[in-house]
């Protein structure tokens, strides 16, 4: 798998090395999208272990069904697979971040939990570099600077600004825009202990993934993420055991998280 400035690889590599160490039976990956970037490369490397992935998005179900689907990997709609305690192994990637109410959400993942299951967590930094840089991107779309720029590339160019790749069909901007402090505290509400944790990548989004473009400029980037504080790094990585919960606050969407959500809604045509 080539890294990007996401840290996919990083992020490939640090699932494949939890599920080495827990060799669990079956594997949930839930918010699964396409499956293309993890759901389907996990269940090519780990042939013995069962893959169940599920999303809100018919396209994207019927898309990772259909296309290159490993034997050991099956795709489901949200709500098709009801019954709790099944698997050994919860993966919520990028997903967290999406959802209306996050402290149900890690409460409805851990009851997916087999005795000694484990939850592994990736999320965006919601005050990290990418954030900050979809709220450029997004401000520039809306004031209509976004399409100026783009036209005036294709004239000089004639080549549009790069995009990244989705491993989605669905339009689903974030809603939710977690500090280190917030995420740590939504972990200990929800019943969690972390057992381990890792930044993924220092910069990513609009205008980093112009300039990052070389693979060694992004090999640096997802190693100097290790280097520096977490709460420098655009997203984390998080493994996760089921504890006693904590007298820790639920997630509260302030008044920064409420205003993102408005103009990401507003530029993806929702409200």
């Amino acid at each position: 798998m080539l890294e990007n400035t996401y840290g996919i690889a990083k992020r490939f590599g640090f699932v494949a090395g939890v599920i080495d160490r827990l060799q669990p039976d079956r594997v949930l990956d839930i918010g699964c999208g396409t499956g293309t970037n993890l759901t389907k490369p996990l269940a090519e490397r780990f042939p013995c272990t069962t893959f169940v992935g599920m999303d809100s998005d018919p396209a994207s179900v019927d898309f990772a069904n259909r296309e290159d689907c490993p034997a050991n990997a099956r795709f489901h709609l949200d709500g098709e697979l009801s019954d709790p305690g099944y698997f050994d192994l919860v993966i919520a990637s990028e997903v967290i971040e999406h959802v209306e109410d996050p402290d149900a959400f890690l409460a409805f993942l851990r009851e997916r939990l087999t005795p000694g299951g484990m939850l592994l967590l990736t999320l965006p930094n919601g005050l990290g570099p990418f954030e900050l840089a979809s709220l450029a991107e997004t401000l520039m779309h809306l004031t209509g600077i976004y399409a100026v720029l783009r036209w005036i590339k294709r004239r000089l160019r004639g080549q549009a600004i790069a995009t990244t790749a989705a491993d989605t069909l669905a339009i689903s901007p974030h809603i939710n825009f977690f500090s280190l402090r917030s995420i740590r505290s939504a972990i200990a509400f929800a019943g969690f202990e972390i057992v381990e944790s890792r930044p993924r990548t220092l910069l990513c989004g609009f205008g980093f993934d112009q300039l990052l473009t070389s693979s060694r400029m992004i090999k640096w980037n997802t190693e100097v993420a290790d280097r520096v504080p977490m709460s420098f790094a655009s997203a984390w990585m998080f493994l996760l055991k089921p504890a006693a919960p904590a007298s820790a606050e639920a997630y509260h969407r302030g008044a920064y998280a409420q205003l993102r959500r408005f103009l990401n809604e507003k530029r993806w045509h929702l409200r």
